[in-house]
């Protein structure tokens, strides 16, 4: 009886994991905790666990402001953490709210984190699109993905990149006979559009591409909180504005994303709202009626085999 009783002692221990936190699905031979806020992942038992987690993105700016860039993504791939018991501090990153006062830039998006003992993923939010008429630095923001430049005051920057997954923002342009085109913001997968002035044209800057959740885990459109969310992190595009009748193109935001706002002769297109995890927000014209949208919240996903 004593070796039976020892074989059954084993079997029952090698069962002994649990975890709680999230919104939990089971799918394709994984179990999926979906953080969208703030929390707690409570393991009890040793196990190996991946995690996704996405920076904000970050909001557009007022005056012709270049587009938010979207928020760094730390892959399932690069994050696989053996873990023991105990509690795992969860933090989602706010989207960067669209500027609320005159020639100021967007926010940048919050850091998403998954801290404790033996884990640190931390993802940046993406920088804040910037449009200031009157400043003297009109570059996009620096975040996980830059925001796009101004699209005033001659030639500016686009925002720098740091960390996995993240590009730069677009330049924008002011050709100085009112033509304004501003910068898209970086995106997971490729860089913010500059913005083009000048002549007969003015196009705003798109936003840059996003990373397709297929390609990051081909389960997630089965996993509860992921429904309609295709892309992470794309970049907003860029505002375009005309003081003649040229007519403006306003810079497209990447897959769910905002897009830019677009002014030709006296008739405007406002910006639009972003609404994938991530993604930038769309470039504004002012503080009021036509500003910047803010950045899409972050997220974080831990997944283990079961």
């Amino acid at each position: 009886m004593t070796p039976m009783l020892g074989i059954m002692a084993s079997g029952i221990s090698g069962n002994l994991f649990s975890a709680t936190g999230g919104t939990t699905t089971t799918t394709g031979g994984y179990k999926y905790h979906v953080f969208t806020s703030n929390g707690n992942f409570v393991m009890s038992g040793a196990k190996t666990v991946e995690v996704l987690s996405v920076g904000a993105g970050g909001g557009g700016g007022s005056a012709i402001s270049g587009g938010g860039g979207g928020g760094e993504v730390d892959v399932f791939s690069s994050n696989s953490l053996s873990l023991a018991t105990g509690t795992f501090t969860v933090v989602v990153g706010t989207g960067g709210a669209g500027a609320t006062a005159s020639n100021v830039r967007g926010s940048q998006g919050g850091t998403s984190s998954f801290v404790g003992t033996s884990a640190n993923v931390q993802s940046l939010g993406g920088g804040g699109g910037n449009g200031s008429v009157n400043g003297t630095n009109r570059t996009g923001g620096d975040g996980g993905s830059g925001g796009g430049g101004s699209g005033e005051g001659g030639s500016t920057n686009g925002g720098a990149a740091s960390g996995s997954n993240t590009n730069t923002g677009g330049a924008g342009n002011h050709d100085g006979t009112g033509l304004r085109a501003a910068g898209g913001g970086g995106g997971a997968s490729g860089a913010g559009a500059a913005g083009t002035s000048g002549g007969s044209s003015c196009v705003a800057g798109a936003g840059g591409a996003g990373l397709t959740t297929s390609t990051v885990d081909s389960n997630l459109s089965s996993v509860t909180g992921f429904s309609g969310m295709t892309t992470l992190s794309s970049g907003g595009g860029g505002a375009g504005q005309t003081d003649n009748s040229v007519t403006t193109t306003g810079g497209a935001g990447g897959s769910g994303a905002g897009s830019g706002y677009r002014e030709t002769g006296g008739s405007s297109t406002p910006p639009t709202a972003s609404t994938m995890f991530g993604a930038g927000g769309g470039g504004g014209a002012d503080a009021s009626t036509n500003k910047g949208t803010a950045g899409f919240a972050g997220v974080v996903v831990v997944r283990y085999a079961v």
